[in-house]
């Protein structure tokens, strides 16, 4: 009989124990995710591409149609070169040294990589304002040259691409080869030399991630 009430205490001790727990509490709440993009960033030509003051002949015939051209290469420390036509029926003379132009890039991500798109077709360099039958030049051949990232002091190419700084920032230089008019019968006709003055001509350039 002893036995059975001790059983019975205990049996009675633990199932007080159980109930007197005390019950978790339970509260949720709606976590916000949030991110803001920004893809934009700035972008600068600080200066345009310049061939500088240069005389130039055009070849005023249709027999040959020869050429001149001045290279201006985007490494700031090369100099312009020079390619006169056969027998010198074209010609350009370099009268003040000019200099690549430069491009500055602000608010891209640290340390990233951007592709420099450069154009692929022709861009008529053009006078102001100039009679019919007047000559232009024509650029082509545009290439980059890196001034700041790891490829700093390397011409861009695909496999070696701009790359921003910890701040940000990046600049690359760009020239070109500007070469003569040439005379080309009923589609290009030329019946005069060039005039003195400004020949300008426009043409894109992109920097994208």
């Amino acid at each position: 009989m002893k036995n059975i009430s001790m059983v019975a205490k205990a049996v009675g001790l633990a199932f007080v124990m159980v109930a007197s727990a005390p019950v978790m509490a339970a509260e949720t709440e709606n976590a916000t995710a949030s991110v803001t993009v920004k893809n934009a960033f700035e972008m600068v030509v600080a200066k345009p591409l310049n061939f500088g003051e240069i005389t130039a002949v055009v070849d005023l015939t249709d027999t040959d149609g020869v050429s001149a051209s001045i290279t201006m290469s985007p490494n700031p420390t090369e100099q312009a070169t020079v390619v006169n036509g056969a027998g010198n029926a074209a010609t350009i003379r370099s009268l003040v040294p000019g200099e690549p132009g430069e491009v500055t890039v602000a608010g891209v991500a640290p340390y990233s990589e951007l592709s420099v798109t450069l154009p692929t077709t022709p861009t008529n360099v053009v006078a102001a304002s100039a009679p019919p039958g007047s000559p232009k030049f024509v650029l082509s051949t545009i290439t980059a040259f890196i001034t700041s990232g790891d490829n700093d002091g390397t011409l861009y190419a695909d496999g070696n691409k701009l790359t921003a700084d910890g701040q940000g920032n990046a600049s690359f230089n760009f020239g070109g080869t500007l070469t003569t008019d040439v005379y080309v019968a009923e589609t290009n006709v030329i019946d005069r030399q060039y005039q003195d003055g400004e020949f300008t001509g426009t043409f894109p350039i992109t920097v994208s991630y």
